[in-house]
């Protein structure tokens, strides 16, 4: 029996590195974060199996509270468990206070019971009849379950003439507390 090289053994075994290496970088990939976008865009080339205007969905989180989801034109892909919709309003009460959420178009996973809104998103809380304060984005992700907010994306948080931005932020419909992640700025208003 003839004896392999140790020169060969080490090519091998480089070899077999690399093959491991080029299919673990494929997994990662294709195992990549999907948006709202990405979600909307595979969408399009498939024909729903269902189409509503003008509806209403409602929605009971874990707790029974109910948030309702409004429609100008939804789109149901019944395979994917998903619902395209254009002009999304959703609104939720909770406590003394109103949420009510407004875009250009949405994403709605009703298993999930996740919403992604994109596209001059406008979120505003309504204390008692009155505008508590109000926030501007491109993209808001919003988990009824969780009953939470988020976004990577520039925001624009006002009340009155106070105002404050950022990149990224997450909130908490429940905890009633917000967080700005990065790029931080202010303006208070006396």
């Amino acid at each position: 029996m003839q004896k392999i090289k140790p020169q060969v053994i080490r090519l091998g075994l480089i070899g077999i590195g690399a093959t491991l290496l080029i299919y673990a970088l494929n997994i990662a990939e294709n195992t990549s974060s999907v948006t709202g976008t990405d979600i909307l865009m595979n969408q399009a080339e498939q024909k729903p199996s269902a189409y509503l205007t003008e509806s209403t969905f409602n929605i009971f989180d874990t707790n029974g509270k109910l948030s309702k989801l409004y429609a100008s034109k939804a789109f149901f892909y019944a395979d994917k468990d998903s619902i395209t919709i254009e002009l999304p309003r959703f609104s939720t009460s909770h406590t003394n206070a109103n949420m009510q959420l407004t875009a250009n178009k949405g994403y709605y996973n009703p298993t999930a019971e996740t919403l992604i809104l994109e596209g001059d998103v406008l979120a505003k809380q309504i204390d008692e009849g009155s505008l508590s304060w109000q926030l501007l984005s491109n993209t808001l992700d919003i988990d009824n379950k969780l009953g939470t907010l988020s976004t990577q994306d520039k925001v624009t948080i006002s009340y009155g003439s106070h105002s404050l931005s950022a990149v990224g932020f997450e909130g908490s419909f429940n905890q009633k507390e917000i967080k700005l992640l990065s790029k931080v700025r202010g303006k208070y208003v006396l």
